[in-house]
C-alpha cells in the first residue's frame, strides 16, 4: 500500500526542459540509418542496388528491431558499451549490428563532417524532401518519424562550438567502449558494399560548414531568449537545492556517489553489466556509476522509469536495480528535475527495501515538501485551491505514509500519533478512501481489538468498492482468528471468501498472500502435508508481470514474476518440511536459492534466514555440536526473539543446565499463548522427566493437553499425548499408556517428521515389551528387537547419534533377555564403535525419556 496513488499526489510542473543531444542520440540514428540501408519495407519496389547488400529479414527479426528502436528512443541514455550488449541480447540482424558498429567506427576516424552529414540526412526527412526515403524511409508521424524531427529541431539550434562540442563528445563516448579493445572489422564480402551503399544512400554535403553557420545565424535570437528565460526560472529556484541527499541516502552508494553527475569518461568498471531502461530492463543491473551519472534523461523519460522502478519495488524487488544504482540514478534525475518530487518518493521506497530509517524519514520529507498540496498552496484540511481542487490530499497522504514508515520498522507507538492525525485531516475533508487506509494501518499497529476493526474494514472497504483493502481485512481477520480457539472450517471458509474477490480481480499479492496463509494454518494445525502442498501450488501461481521484461543473456527477454514475502515464506516451508524428511542437502539448496532470489538487504531476508537457523539449530542438536549450536539460537534471536527463546532452553536440557531451562520457560510461559503455550508446557514436562519427576510431568502435559484440543493444534496434541504416554510408563501405568499411546501415535506417523516417527516407534516398542506376559514374551521381545533396526534407519537419516546409541542399547539388552548371546554381543560391538566414531556426555544416555 506504500506506493499507491503516489503519483496523483503531485501536481504537474510549469518548468519547461531544455533538450540537449547526445551522442546517445547519435548512436540511435545510426543504428536506425543502417537498418533502414537494407529496405526493410516488404512492398519496396525499387529496384536493387548491385553494391548494396539487401539480406532477406525474417519477421522475428524485423519485429525486434523496431521493437528495440522504441526502447532505445524511449530509454535514457546509456554507455555505448551497454547499447551493444543491449543489442547483442537481442535476435537482430547479424549484419546490421555489424554495420552499425562500422559507422560509429567511420564517424568518430572521419571527423565532423560525418556528423553533419548524418543529420543533413535527417533533415532531409525533417523537410519531406524528395531523397529523405533514401536514408530514412519512415512516416513522417510515427514513432521514429517524431523523434527524428525533434533531434533535427534541437541540432539545428546548436552553435558552431556547440556542435564541435557534441562531437568531441561522442569521441569520447565511443572511447569509454573501445579505449581497450578495436571495433570488430567488417566480413570482407560486405566491407566494400557497405562502403559503397552509404556512399549511394547519404548526400555528401561539401558545404555543410557554410550551411552551418547560416543556419546558427537565424536560430541565434531565438536561443538568447531561451536561456534568458531559463536563467530567470534556475534563480526563482535558487532557494532550495534539491540536489543535495541527506548523508544516510547517501550511506547506501557510498562507493558510487562520487561519480554520480561527475562526467567521468573513463572506461566502464564492469561491461558485463547492463544498465536498465525504463522499457527494457536488465536483471542484474550492475554497472559503473560514472557512466550511469553521465547520461541526459528527459523529463518524460525520468518518469517512465520512476513508475517501472516504483512497480517493480512493489512486485518483485530483485528486478529492480540494486540499491546503491538506483540511488545513484535518482540522484542523477533529481540534479537533471530538481522539482521532481516522485523521484524522492523513489528513493524513500528504496530506503525502505534496504531497512534504512534515517534515509527513508529524509527522502519521504523531500518528497512532501516539493508538492505539500496539489496547487502549490499550503492549505490544510477541507480547504480547495483554484477550480475546487483538494489542496490537503499531500499533508493527508504524507501522514498516512509517514505512519507507514513507521510501521515498517516496528514504532508502533510513533506511528499511532501520526495516524491520528492523518485520521484527523481525512474526516475534516470528507476523504473516505484515506480513511480506509488509515483504518488498515490502524488495525496493523493497534495492539486491541484488532478483530473489530478488520470487520469494519471489510464492511466499509466493500461499500466503496476499494477490492485491495477489502480482501486484504479479510485475509487479516482470518490470520487474526487463528490465534483463539476458533474453528477451523470458519477460517478456511474467511480465507476462501477473500480468495474469491483477489482472484476476481486479479490481485496478485494477496493471492499470494492467500495461500501463504493456507501454508501457516495448515502447518499450525498440524498437517505438514497439506502446509507443503499448498506452498507448492503457491510457487506454481502464474504471476507474470503484465508489462515489465527483463533482459539476460542468452535470452532476449525474460518475464519478471511476482516476488513478496509469501513467496519467501513457501519455498521455506518446503525447505524445512525437506528438512523434517532428513534431506538436509536438498534443503540447503532451497535455502540457498531463496537466499538468491531474496538478497540479504531486501525486505524479506528474514524468512529465509529464520528458516536456515532453524534447520542448522535442529542439525546441530542432534549432532550435539553444542557451539554451532549457539551460534545458530544467535542468528535465530534476530528475526524471532520468542522462537530463540524457545529453542535454547532445548537446547539448555541437552547439555544438561535443567535450572537454567526451567527458569527461561518459567518466563516464558508468562506471556505465551495458544501453540507457543502449548510448546512451553512439553518443555517443561521435558525438564521434570529429566530431572526425576515424574509424577509432577502429569498435571503439565495435562495442561498442554487441554490448550491443544482447544485451539485445534492436532500435531501437538498427538505429541503431548506420546510425552504422557512415556510418563505414565515409567509409573507402570501400562493400561493408561497404551490409551495415549494410541491417541497419538497415528497423528505422529501420518505426517510427523522423521525424528518424531522414530521416537514414536522407539515408545512403542518400550511399551510392547513392557506389556508381554507370559510364553509370547519372549516372540514379542525379538519381533520389537528386529522392529528397531528400522528405528534406527530412521534416527540415523535425521543424524540423531545419541538415539542411535539408546537404540543400539535397548537392542542388546533385549537379546540379552531372551538369551541370544551372538546377536547381543554384535549389538556390544556395534555400540562400542559408534561411541568411538561419534562420543557423547553420560547425561545424554537416558532410557527413560522420550
Amino acid at each position: 500500500m506504500l506506493g499507491q496513488g503516489v503519483s496523483a499526489i503531485y501536481g504537474g510542473s510549469g518548468r519547461r526542459e531544455r533538450e540537449v543531444v547526445t551522442p546517445h542520440n547519435i548512436s540511435i540514428l545510426l543504428f536506425i540509418q543502417k537498418y533502414a540501408l537494407f529496405r526493410p519495407k516488404y512492398w519496396d519496389h525499387r529496384p536493387p542496388d548491385p553494391n548494396t547488400p539487401h539480406p532477406d529479414l525474417t519477421p522475428q527479426e524485423r519485429k525486434a528491431t523496431c521493437l528495440m528502436t522504441v526502447r532505445l528512443i524511449q530509454g535514457g541514455d546509456m554507455t555505448l558499451s551497454e547499447v551493444l550488449r543491449v543489442l547483442e541480447a537481442a535476435p537482430l540482424l547479424p549484419l546490421h549490428l555489424t554495420s552499425f558498429m562500422a559507422a560509429l567506427h567511420q564517424m568518430y576516424r572521419k571527423g565532423i563532417d560525418t556528423l553533419l552529414n548524418l543529420f543533413d540526412s535527417v533533415e532531409k526527412f525533417a523537410i519531406q524532401d524528395s531523397a529523405r526515403s533514401e536514408s530514412f524511409p519512415c512516416l513522417w508521424t510515427s514513432v521514429v518519424g517524431l523523434y527524428l524531427r525533434r533531434l533535427n529541431l534541437i541540432f539545428r539550434r546548436l552553435s558552431f562550438s556547440q556542435v564541435t562540442s557534441l562531437y568531441q563528445s561522442f569521441r569520447i563516448y565511443y572511447q569509454e567502449c573501445y579505449a581497450t579493445r578495436q571495433p570488430p572489422p567488417l566480413p570482407p564480402t560486405h566491407q566494400h558494399r557497405q562502403m559503397a551503399a552509404e556512399g549511394s544512400n547519404i548526400a555528401d554535403d561539401t558545404d555543410s560548414d557554410a550551411k552551418m553557420e547560416d543556419v546558427v545565424e537565424e536560430r541565434r535570437e531565438e536561443e538568447e531568449d531561451d536561456e534568458e528565460e531559463e536563467e530567470e526560472e534556475e534563480g526563482e529556484g535558487s532557494g532550495i537545492n534539491l540536489t543535495l541527499c541527506s548523508g544516510e541516502v547517501m550511506a547506501i552508494n557510498s562507493s558510487t556517489s562520487g561519480d554520480v553527475g561527475g562526467g567521468d569518461t573513463g572506461a566502464p568498471d564492469d561491461e558485463d553489466d547492463m544498465m536498465q531502461t525504463p522499457v527494457l530492463i536488465p536483471r542484474d543491473g550492475e554497472g559503473s556509476s560514472s557512466s550511469r551519472g553521465s547520461g541526459h534523461s528527459s523529463r518524460q523519460q525520468a518518469e517512465l522509469f520512476i513508475s517501472q522502478q516504483t512497480s517493480l519495488l512493489q512486485y518483485s524487488d530483485t528486478a529492480a536495480l540494486p540499491p546503491p544504482i538506483l540511488q545513484a540514478k535518482i540522484k542523477q534525475l533529481v540534479m537533471q528535475n530538481p522539482d521532481m518530487a516522485e523521484a524522492h518518493f523513489l528513493s524513500y521506497l528504496n530506503c525502505l527495501r534496504s531497512k534504512e530509517y534515517c534515509g527513508a524519514v529524509y527522502s519521504l520529507l523531500r518528497a512532501f515538501d516539493g508538492h505539500p498540496g496539489r496547487g502549490g498552496d499550503t492549505g490544510r484540511g477541507g480547504d480547495t485551491g483554484r477550480g475546487g481542487e483538494d489542496t490537503g490530499r499531500g499533508f493527508r497522504y504524507a501522514a498516512m505514509n509517514l505512519a507507514a514508515l513507521h510501521a515498517q520498522f516496528d514504532h508502533r507507538e510513533a506511528g499511532l500519533e501520526v495516524l491520528r492525525e492523518a485520521m484527523r485531516l481525512a474526516q475534516e475533508s470528507s476523504d473516505h478512501t484515506c480513511l480506509q487506509h488509515c483504518l488498515a494501518w490502524l488495525y496493523t499497529l493497534s495492539p486491541l481489538h484488532k478483530a473489530q476493526l478488520m470487520q469494519r474494514s471489510v464492511v466499509k472497504s466493500s461499500e466503496l468498492s476499494l477490492s485491495y483493502l477489502s480482501c486484504l481485512a479479510r485475509l487479516g481477520h482470518a490470520a487474526q482468528l487463528s490465534f483463539t480457539p476458533a474453528s477451523p472450517a470458519s477460517l478456511l471458509q474467511s480465507v476462501t471468501r477473500g480468495e474469491g474477490l483477489t482472484w476476481q480481480h486479479s490481485l496478485v499479492s494477496l493471492q499470494h498472500g492467500g495461500w501463504g496463509l493456507r501454508a501457516a494454518l495448515w502447518c499450525s494445525w498440524g498437517a505438514p502435508v497439506m502446509a507443503a502442498l499448498a506452498s507448492q501450488l503457491l510457487l506454481r501461481l502464474n504471476t507474470r508481470h503484465p508489462a515489465v521484461t527483463t533482459t539476460s543473456a542468452p535470452n532476449y527477454t525474460t518475464d519478471t514474476f511476482y516476488a513478496g514475502q509469501p513467496t519467501c515464506a513457501a519455498v521455506c516451508n518446503v525447505a524445512i518440511a525437506l528438512a523434517n524428511l532428513g534431506e538436509y542437502q536438498h534443503a540447503s539448496e532451497l535455502i540457498h536459492h531463496a537466499q538468491l532470489r531474496f538478497p540479504s538487504h531486501g525486505p524479506h531476508a528474514d524468512t529465509w534466514m529464520f528458516a536456515r537457523a532453524h534447520i542448522s539449530l535442529t542439525d546441530h542438536l542432534h549432532t550435539a555440536r553444542w557451539t554451532r549450536a549457539h551460534y545458530a539460537l544467535t542468528c535465530m534471536a534476530t528475526t524471532h526473539p520468542t522462537e530463540a527463546r524457545l529453542r535454547r532452553s532445548d537446547l539448555l536440557v541437552a547439555t544438561g543446565d535443567l535450572v537454567g531451562a526451567w527458569r527461561l520457560l518459567g518466563d516464558l510461559r508468562s506471556e505465551a499463548a495458544g501453540e507457543t503455550q502449548v510448546r512451553v508446557l512439553l518443555g517443561e514436562s521435558c525438564v521434570t522427566v529429566a530431572a526425576g519427576g515424574w509424577a509432577v510431568a502429569i498435571p503439565i502435559l495435562v495442561e498442554a493437553l487441554t490448550v491443544a484440543t482447544r485451539h485445534h493444534l492436532a500435531y501437538l496434541t498427538a505429541i503431548t499425548h506420546l510425552h504422557l504416554a512415556n510418563v505414565q510408563l515409567q509409573l507402570g501405568l501400562l493400561r493408561e499408556a497404551d490409551g495415549s499411546m494410541r491417541a497419538g501415535l497415528g497423528g505422529v506417523l501420518a505426517g510427523g517428521s522423521v525424528y518424531d516417527q522414530a521416537r514414536a516407534r522407539l515408545l512403542l516398542a518400550k511399551l510392547t515389551v513392557s506389556q508381554a506376559k507370559g510364553k509370547e514374551r519372549a516372540g514379542k521381545i525379538l519381533e520389537v528387537a528386529v522392529g528397531l533396526d528400522l528405528v534406527k534407519q530412521l534416527f540415523m537419516k535425521v543424524r540423531a547419534f545419541h538415539r542411535v546409541r539408546e537404540t543400539i542399547y535397548l537392542k542388546a539388552r533385549l537379546y540379552h533377555e531372551v538369551g541370544y548371546l551372538e546377536e547381543r554381543n554384535k549389538c556390544a560391538l556395534e555400540f562400542r564403535q559408534f561411541e568411538l566414531q561419534h562420543p557423547c556426555q553420560a547425561y545424554q544416555l537416558s532410557v527413560n525419556s522420550f
